[in-house]
């Protein structure tokens, strides 16, 4: 019973796992939503897991199978057992990965303290290809997805797993998903937004970025983004908007902006226009987040090709110098005016990242002297009133130390009565919740629980496939230097997802869940009490075992409450 408290109580399945026949030399038993590792691998022995499900809502049952030490020649796959149940059960419905293996190490300051991870192996990488081997440590994590249809009736459904070993040896579970009246829409309610970076995904493949090759690899990422809700479009309008220029990728400018040789500024929005349209075709948008008019922390640099010299040069400057509103001026009037050709207005951004109130109105000023119907989005430290006069309509604030405090949260409330949203981020920080390899699964799960927990938008992430140039992250996933392992993706290359990933979605689902929970008058004073307990102070106060039982308890209680 120990190990069921910590499986989701949201969704729920039935494993019936058969006792090994003769002569097999391996075993099968279903785990919780954890990360299965030497330490734990040999202590479950559940026969039987029990959930339920929404439809159209992914749900993952997670198995570890045992034996002798890399062991090879490993199938599985999932049977209906009647053509009914082909219909939740089917082909098109069911992955099953088993867990790859990568390297993690670290070696940072955070914030304070000097962090040394010593490198070995986590288990984080979904990978669908078989035959599979058992590790070197004689087991092998095994996770079954199923996507429940959004119009499949009501109902239970069953299935069997069958693992067999390269013997032809056989074992079979029984799955059974009961699928629950509510549904998940397509468009999902939360407001999702992690950044993409599309030079990452061309250097790592050595195509040229914006070929129909980039964009080829590109399609599936996006797709992935687009169903956990990406709401937003990540473009970027000047070269190095982040300053990174060395082991991870080089971003540029997805807008050519050339300086004629009468001296006048003009723009080429070619690229840009090809990649959000390409965006939004895999279902992100409708919002266009322009980075950066101010770039982040140092190098103050901003680019252009100069027609006289045919070579690129730049200008250094801050904002509120006559030498920025020189460069930026034009540009910003030219944008404005394509967006509304586009007919973009309405969804074109100023991004901004962590940047002090001051150069926050100088930059603020700026757009709105030379396009003011472009908005504005900021991921920060500062209580949104700190800023002033100043609106920033889509604001996202970091969670750390007492950022998402009382204040905040109450400030968020009033915004969202004028329309404007209001999300919360994590980045490189804080240590806890994270979505680091070395994080318990547990917190990526308690993310989406917490915005809407707390009535907050959404949720908002630097970057799912940043992947690091000096080492492959199905090989090695550290970010070094300066990052916990991990910290840079949650989408491996193929492209493949992660534990991590997975686990995140299941906190955006929830999220849905309870704000239509709420909104069809479905909500309990008993799942509204469990979402109490979803607070920021008491996960840094708690152990993961702490964690694991409030997230239970909320999961558990949007289950009854879809049952009313």
């Amino acid at each position: 019973m120990g190990d069921m408290k910590l499986a989701r109580a949201v969704s729920f399945l039935v494993f019936a796992c058969a006792l090994p026949g003769a002569g097999a030399a391996f075993s099968v038993a279903a785990t919780p939503l954890v990360r299965v590792e030497a330490a734990n691998a040999a202590q479950f022995t559940n026969a039987a897991w029990r959930a339920a499900a929404w439809r159209n809502e992914r749900v993952h049952a997670p198995f570890v199978i045992r034996g002798a030490a890399g062991a090879e020649g490993f199938t599985a796959r999932v049977e209906p057992e009647t053509a009914r149940d082909a219909a939740v059960f089917g082909a098109g419905a069911v992955q099953v990965r088993w867990v790859r293996e990568t390297l993690a190490s670290a070696n940072y300051r955070y914030p304070w303290v000097w962090v040394d991870i010593p490198e070995h192996k986590v288990g984080d990488i979904l990978d669908p290809s078989q035959p599979f081997a058992l590790t070197d440590r004689a087991f092998r994590a095994l996770w079954v997805t199923v996507k429940t249809p959004p119009d499949v009736a009501p109902g239970l459904y069953r299935a069997k797993l069958v693992v067999k070993d390269a013997t032809g040896a056989e074992e079979r579970c029984a799955l059974a998903i009961e699928v629950l009246p509510m549904t998940l829409p397509s468009r999902r309610r939360m407001y999702l937004d992690i950044w993409q970076t599309p030079w990452t995904v061309a250097r790592y493949y050595n195509v040229k970025p914006f070929s129909p090759e980039h964009y080829a690899r590109m399609e599936p990422i996006f797709r992935e983004l687009a169903a956990a809700g990406q709401k937003a479009i990540t473009a970027t309008i000047t070269d190095y908007p982040w300053n990174i220029r060395t082991n991870i990728d080089t971003p540029r400018s997805m807008v050519r902006y050339v300086k004629r040789r009468d001296g006048v500024f003009v723009a080429d929005f070619s690229t840009l226009d090809e990649f959000v349209d390409f965006a939004k075709r895999c279902g992100i948008g409708p919002q266009i987040h322009c980075y950066a008019l101010v770039k982040f922390q140092k190098h103050r640099d901003y680019w252009y090709h100069d027609e006289a010299t045919g070579k690129e040069a730049h200008v250094d400057c801050d904002p509120g110098t006559p030498e920025y509103e020189a460069y930026w001026g034009p540009l910003l009037r030219q944008l404005e005016a394509h967006a509304r050709a586009k007919g973009w207005i309405g969804d074109i951004y100023a991004a901004l990242d962590e940047l002090p109130p001051r150069e926050v109105a100088l930059t603020v000023a700026l757009v709105k002297k030379y396009a003011p119907s472009i908005k504005f989005q900021m991921a920060g430290d500062v209580n949104p009133a700190g800023f002033g006069d100043v609106q920033i309509d889509n604001y996202s604030q970091s969670l750390r130390f007492d950022y998402v405090s009382r204040e905040f949260l109450a400030e968020a409330a009033r915004r969202r009565e004028r329309g404007l949203i209001t999300t919360y981020y994590i980045c490189c920080i804080p240590e806890r919740p994270n979505s680091f390899l070395t994080s318990p699964l547990v917190e990526q799960r308690w993310l989406g629980l917490f915005a809407v927990a707390k009535g907050l938008d959404g949720f908002l992430k630097s970057t799912s496939h940043r992947w690091m140039s000096n080492v492959d992250p199905l090989v090695d996933a550290s970010c070094k230097p300066g990052w916990a392992p991990g910290e840079c993706f949650l989408i491996y290359p193929g492209p493949l997802l992660s534990l991590r990933w997975e686990m995140m979605v299941d906190g955006f689902e929830n999220y849905d869940k309870v704000t239509i929970l709420r909104e069809s008058g479905r909500m309990t004073s008993r799942l509204q009490n469990a979402l109490k307990w979803i607070d920021y102070q008491r996960l840094l106060e708690g152990k993961t075992s702490d964690l694991e039982r409030l997230v239970g308890n909320v999961e558990r209680e949007i289950e009854n409450a879809s049952r009313k």
